[in-house]
């Protein structure tokens, strides 16, 4: 078994004190349980760089690779299970994958897991040695796999999760990066207008000695205030951003505010809050479909989560299940979830049917998800191109104000 890797954790115990130390565990979410159930609050948990052996049997520091990318892990998995299925033995599909990729990295992970393979460790021990690029689900699901011989059937359902969730992640993030590109770009646009065409137009406007309007005035103004002091404006901002996402690493209450804000923004916190929980709601389905207890499956759900407010939570509804509460009811009391998933999850509870009613609400949420981008971004486009020219049209209007007055006067 391989030996569970040391975290690093902040947080504030019940009377609001900072606290902070080590902890070895096998991931993140059972860092956070365990503080949880000592009446610690984690706001931050960091994986340590974890001492390998080396052949003299001393102990070094390992060094740890670059997570590879979510798309070649799928294709991994995808393969292995297609491999797994067609009746290959474990050792020989490793190996048949391994030979098929062209990713150096990949490559060299599945060796790896081929050289534990081959001295008789198990697959899910060999996963757990990697941490970086296979989560507690993957490790967990493979395991149970494993254990009652479907190892095939866990990496297929695995391979689905992993699509749906990069497909589900990749729409968030198209949906929370198109308008910041177009407002870094109207900026850009703006700051050259102000630096290089504006005074152009400065000298024009002396040698003319005329009154100019209010509006080219204060363009002029705005177009000196970005030459003299424009690079510190720009260290100002980056400054403030920077300190702000220091400020949501380090201190104990501002991730937890930021994750409540983000929830709190116009049409997009109703997207990531449908992204939250169609992710709580699969996770769900996949872990107990496989086979695991609700208490683990909770605990993993806590981890994929992505939201720190959605995360504690689910940490609060595994302590009300473990002290033998229904789920459905330690679901309703959090009021964080919508009515929908605390009915169909009371409903497959009693009819034993809980990781079909659970993948409904998932799939119900996905399609939230995705009705609510394609409405945002129908929203944003005409938003967008009026800010672009208000803009654009209103500088220009500034600068040529002037000479349009001139012409009319003659």
């Amino acid at each position: 078994m391989a030996d569970p890797a040391t975290y690093h954790w902040h947080g504030t115990d019940s009377q609001g004190k900072h606290r902070r130390g080590d902890m070895p565990a096998a991931n993140p979410a059972e860092v956070r349980l365990s503080l949880h159930r000592q009446g610690i609050r984690a706001s931050r948990v960091s994986l340590a760089s974890a001492p390998v052996r080396n052949r003299n049997g001393g102990r070094k520091i390992l060094v740890l690779s670059p997570r590879i990318k979510s798309q070649d892990m799928l294709l991994l998995t995808q393969q292995t299970a297609n491999m797994l299925k067609a009746g290959l033995p474990l050792l020989q599909a490793l190996t048949i994958v391994s030979a098929s990729t062209e990713h150096p990295r990949v490559r060299q992970l599945l060796s790896a897991l081929q050289r534990k393979v081959a001295t008789g460790g198990r697959f899910s021990e060999a996963l757990a040695e990697h941490p970086h690029n296979f989560n507690r689900l993957f490790i967990s699901l493979t395991a149970v796999g494993e254990q009652s011989g479907t190892l095939d059937t866990a990496l297929e359902r695995l391979a689905g999760f992993q699509e749906r969730d990069a497909v589900l992640v990749s729409k968030v993030k198209k949906a929370m990066t198109y308008p910041l590109a177009v407002l870094i770009t109207a900026v850009l646009v703006t700051a050259v207008l102000l630096v290089k065409v504006v005074p152009q137009f400065a000298s024009t406007f002396a040698d003319l000695g005329a009154p100019l309007p209010v509006l080219t005035q204060r363009v002029l103004q705005l177009s000196d205030l970005m030459i003299s002091h424009g690079w510190l404006w720009a260290a100002t901002l980056a400054g403030i951003a920077l300190c702000c996402c220091r400020l949501i690493q380090s201190k104990p209450g501002a991730r937890m505010l930021s994750d409540r804000l983000l929830l709190r923004i116009p049409l997009l916190g109703a997207v990531v809050r449908n992204a939250v929980l169609a992710r709580i709601c699969r996770t769900l389905a996949t872990t107990t479909a496989a086979g695991l207890s609700i208490v683990d499956a909770l605990k993993l759900s806590a981890t994929a989560a992505g939201n720190l407010l959605y995360q504690q939570t689910c940490l609060d509804i595994l302590t009300d299940v473990e002290q033998g509460q229904s789920l459905g009811f330690s679901i309703r009391k959090t009021g964080l979830f919508p009515v929908m998933i605390t009915q169909l999850t009371n409903a497959g509870e009693e009819s034993g049917t809980l990781d079909a009613m659970l993948e409904k609400c998932a799939g119900h949420y996905e399609q939230r998800v995705n009705d609510l981008l394609d409405g945002l971004t129908g929203l944003l486009e005409p938003l967008i191109m009026v800010v672009l020219g208000a803009l654009v049209g209103g500088l220009m209007l500034a600068m040529y104000l002037p000479i349009f007055r001139l012409g009319a006067a003659l």
